[in-house]
């Protein structure tokens, strides 16, 4: 009997997996920051002792941001303690309309946030000659002042404290999305995408801290997109995103590939690397220090979130695909971290069988293996991560933004 009893303990000690298996937990938002029309968090950044988001609010008011809306919508820019306490918010608005799409935290600790926005313009009456009939006495309505497109790029500098420090702006010929803002030394570099009737751009532009902007230089022919990028030492940047276009010479393999950009500090396309499968359309979506990149592939009857850790453009590490319903955002800290929506198993979480799709949060170690991993209580829309505060994450509920915070 006893021979038997320690047979069948010797068997499962040696199944590999439960030792090893991660355990799917679940997690809780630390606050719930409620909106009511389509207000969105785009950036979130981390200093050693709070925590700082930016966004767009097209609500007409706020629990959580100072003031009433100004135009159609208003950035705005909020900031929290590692415990979820308010520490201050600031409306980035005007009569226009603006939004606010990223942010970055200069060595003195103040926060520049970018963002677009529109002008206003007042029509211009229309000129008579002689008197207007208007038997019926008519109250003619009077004409309303209107919106440019978004076509101004837009700077704010605001103090570690929430103070408005500084407001630059630049006028572009076409819609523009800035997408990140990095520090570079005495610069600020914004890219994004640009969009020229039929066709959308990557695009980049420098600027000074007394808001001086160089020109506007392009990427692409008809279908390139910058989605997000990293500093390089030596004031080079990498750049990711998506493209159909010729990239120096290198032609697109699928109708959009995920595409890989070294580019100069002035700007200069100096490497292209593409990840392609065939009949499929990839992005990359986020990327940060390690060269951690995240983004999706779509094939013509699934999607799958892609994780790629890289040594240097186009050389891989390690990378991991899962079945899901978004794109993998991703931040490094003593481990790289992913979060997306979740539709099919995870090797390495044995127990894991969504019979929905569920938002998940993802520990992974050196050669890409789940470490911990976690459920959400709702989609992810921003992730990061530092020594001091852990890994915080940004999910949207469609009601309320839940900032959730593993140390």
């Amino acid at each position: 009997m006893k021979k038997s009893f320690l047979i069948v303990l010797l068997i499962f000690s040696l199944q590999p997996f439960p030792a090893t298996a991660a355990v799917m937990k679940s997690t809780k938002p630390i606050i719930e920051l409620p909106y009511l029309k389509a207000d969105e968090v785009s950036d979130i950044s981390l200093t050693p002792v709070s925590i700082v988001l930016t966004g767009t609010t097209e609500s007409a008011s706020s629990t959580w941001i100072s003031g009433s809306l100004g135009g159609l919508s208003d950035g705005f820019v909020v900031s929290y303690s590692s415990l979820g306490t308010p520490l201050w918010n600031l409306r980035l608005g005007s009569a226009a309309n603006e939004i606010a799409t990223s942010t970055a935290i200069d060595i003195d600790g103040s926060i520049w946030v970018a963002g677009a926005g529109t002008a206003v313009t007042s029509p211009t009456p229309s000129t008579t000659q002689g008197k207007v009939l208007n038997p019926d006495n008519v109250v003619l309505d009077p004409l309303q002042p209107s919106n440019t497109p978004l076509n101004r790029i837009k700077l704010w500098q605001v103090s570690s404290t929430g103070n408005l420090l500084n407001t630059f702006e630049v006028v572009s010929e076409n819609i523009i999305h800035p997408k990140k803002l990095l520090i570079s030394g005495p610069n600020l570099i914004i890219v994004g995408d640009i969009y020229e009737k039929s066709a959308v751009k990557g695009f980049y532009i420098t600027a000074t801290k007394t808001g001086v902007f160089a020109p506007i230089i392009k990427y692409g022919i008809k279908s390139t997109q910058i989605n997000s990028a990293l500093s390089s030492s030596d004031g080079s940047f990498i750049a990711v995103g998506s493209s159909g276009d010729l990239l120096l010479k290198t032609k697109p393999i699928s109708k959009i590939d995920a595409v890989t950009l070294k580019i100069s500090a002035t700007g200069l396309l100096q490497q292209a690397a593409r990840a392609t499968l065939k009949s499929t359309t990839r992005t990359w979506s986020s990327i940060d220090s390690g060269l951690l990149q995240g983004g999706k592939v779509s094939y013509s009857n699934k999607t799958e979130s892609a994780i790629t850790k890289f040594s240097s453009l186009n050389k891989p590490v390690w990378n991991v695909r899962y079945a899901s319903k978004s794109t993998a955002l991703v931040t490094s800290g003593k481990n790289s971290w992913a979060t997306f929506i979740s539709s099919g198993l995870i090797k390495g979480i044995p127990t894991w069988k969504p019979k929905a799709a569920t938002p998940v949060l993802l520990e992974l170690g050196k050669k890409g293996e789940v470490i911990t991993s976690y459920t959400l209580s709702a989609p992810a829309v921003a992730i990061a991560s530092n020594n001091e505060i852990g890994t915080a994450v940004i999910t949207d509920s469609g009601a309320s933004f839940g900032l959730v915070l593993i140390n």
